[in-house]
């Protein structure tokens, strides 16, 4: 599944995220917007794991619907 998750905090360089996990950074005023794709739960539980480890404040979490 497809995920969208908006973070706040201190890490400057959001693209580092790709040695960790398929997540794709867009920067935004005050942290990113992450887009990332996770197999399952465990998955997604992963991602939220590594960016509470970053220090990184999770303000936003959603699923992308699939358009098929």
């Amino acid at each position: 599944m497809l995920y969208h998750i908006r973070v706040r905090g201190p890490l400057s360089d959001y693209a580092a995220l790709r040695e960790y996990a398929d997540i794709v950074a867009a920067p935004t005023g005050d942290g990113a917007m992450l887009s990332c794709q996770v197999p399952d739960a465990a998955g997604l539980a992963g991602v939220v794991a590594l960016l509470t480890d970053l220090r990184l404040e999770i303000t936003e979490l959603r699923v992308v619907q699939d358009a098929t």
